[in-house]
């Protein structure tokens, strides 16, 4: 029978290995997995997208603005059709700006966190006798495993 376990590369993976070698288990393969050095791309295509979007809070702000400056477009000078699209353009470009701004910042501390010293993940895959797969998935889950999968 054979274990597959995911572990983020930390001490308790050594102590993991070691404790399964001191239970007999002998036959323990771990493949270290290196972290994603390529930066994402800016704009989605049509048959990849990773949930991000930048003109989704423009559109909402556009047609909040656009209806403020449409109803008060009745009592200014140029009518409320050109207010309502000034309104438009202006919550847009706010909402750009704002999603603009999370991307930022939330690409800056992705940075500083993997300058920290993020390590990559590491799969083990442990090989044993379907008597000890309970005591192998226990130590596993045990010293943190992030996943567990088991094939006969």
């Amino acid at each position: 029978m054979q274990i597959f376990a995911t572990f983020e590369y930390t001490n308790l993976l050594e102590i993991a290995i070691t404790e399964l070698e001191e239970k007999g288990v002998s036959s323990i393969y771990a493949v270290p997995l290196e972290p994603c050095k390529k930066e994402p791309r800016l704009l989605d295509g049509m048959n990849r997208a990773d949930g991000m979007s930048f003109i989704d809070k423009g559109m909402i702000l556009a047609f909040m603005f656009a209806t403020v400056g449409a109803s008060k477009g009745f009592v200014w000078a140029w009518g409320p059709v050109i207010w309502g699209m000034i309104g438009a353009g202006a919550g847009f470009l706010a909402g750009l700006v704002w999603s603009w701004a999370i991307y930022l910042v939330h690409n800056r501390r992705n940075k500083s966190r993997i300058k920290k010293g993020k390590r990559g993940e590491v799969i083990l895959i442990v090989t044993c006798e379907a008597d000890q797969h309970a005591v192998v998935e226990d130590i596993l889950w045990d010293h943190r495993a992030l996943g567990l999968a088991k094939t006969t």
